[in-house]
């Protein structure tokens, strides 16, 4: 297409503006408001009041080897972690370790994720499962309020 005068210029600046606000009051017109709804099944809320129940038993900031294994054992029954995540859950704290002695699985949880994290190693599937027990300990930890208190079930032992 050639332009010969300056009338034929600004009659395409018009046509291109009157396209504009055609196509613009269109895209108003056409504009729905739509709401997302996010419905939980029962086996979503069955599975938020037993972590609730585990979490008001233990006190992952302190307990003991004993104490871990039978909160991970709850919470594999329960269907809240793998097989693979109750593993890593119940890695043993060191070599040389008292099963009833108590500890801080929160803290020694956020080391493992530490030492992942200096080696680059955030993808491999084991540090994936540290990351996964990482973030259950500290579900069971917030949902308990634990931030250093002693459990009902901790005091006991």
């Amino acid at each position: 297409m050639q332009i010969n005068s300056p009338d034929q210029v600004s009659r395409i600046y018009q046509m291109s503006d009157s396209a504009a606000s055609v196509a613009t009051n269109l895209n108003v017109a056409n504009t729905k408001q739509t709401t997302d709804k996010v419905t939980l099944s029962e086996a979503g809320l069955n599975a938020e009041s037993k972590l609730q129940d585990i979490a008001a038993k233990y006190n992952p900031n302190n307990m003991s080897y004993n104490q871990l294994v039978s909160m991970g054992a709850e919470l594999l029954e329960n269907g809240l972690i793998t097989s693979q995540e109750s593993l890593a859950l119940m890695a043993p704290p060191s070599r040389n370790f008292d099963p009833d002695e108590k500890y801080d699985t929160v803290a020694l949880a956020k080391l493992s994720a530490a030492f992942d994290q200096s080696l680059g190693n955030t993808h491999s599937k084991d540090a994936t499962l540290r990351a996964s027990v990482l973030e259950m300990l500290q579900t069971i930890q917030s949902l308990a309020g634990n931030s250093g208190k002693e459990s009902s079930q901790a005091k006991e032992v």
